[in-house]
């Protein structure tokens, strides 16, 4: 029983009526869903945002349009996306909390502000922006 029922779950739940797509590139970066776990995330319920996450598809009545995130690695993140390689303001630079080379991005405004990471993306792709709303690089400091 163990394997047969763990394979035919997500199928019962696409028999209630819902269809699912892959999410996005926005809609990838834009979920808090963890992806291995519960990567059918619930966009829409009822015309509003819903952000749900579940482990098998979302069944007919439960959610108005989702998607399944376990094909977002697979995504190539675009040229012109957002990222945090750009000059740092004159305050940031003179503050004394500043990143060193190893976690060079800074985060500069939200609940991460004074935060470092290795990842040029980290705050602005990877991270709401209630957590990071704007960064730079702490290397362009003179």
């Amino acid at each position: 029983m163990g394997d047969t029922a763990i394979e035919t779950a997500p199928m019962l739940a696409m028999k209630g009526g819902m269809s699912t797509t892959s999410c996005t590139f926005d809609e990838c970066y834009a979920s808090n869903c963890n992806k291995k776990v519960a990567p059918f995330t619930c966009l829409f319920h009822n015309g509003g945002p819903h952000g749900g996450c579940s482990p098998t598809p979302w069944i007919e009545g439960t959610c108005t349009k989702q998607c399944d995130l376990s094909h977002c690695s697979d995504l190539d993140i675009p040229d012109d996306a957002d990222s945090c390689e750009k000059t740092c303001p004159k305050e940031v630079c003179i503050g004394e909390r500043l990143c060193g080379h190893d976690a060079p991005f800074q985060c500069t405004s939200g609940s991460a502000t004074f935060g470092c990471s290795k990842g040029k993306l980290e705050w602005t792709l990877k991270t709401s922006s209630d957590t990071c709303s704007s960064c730079c690089d702490a290397k362009t400091c003179k």
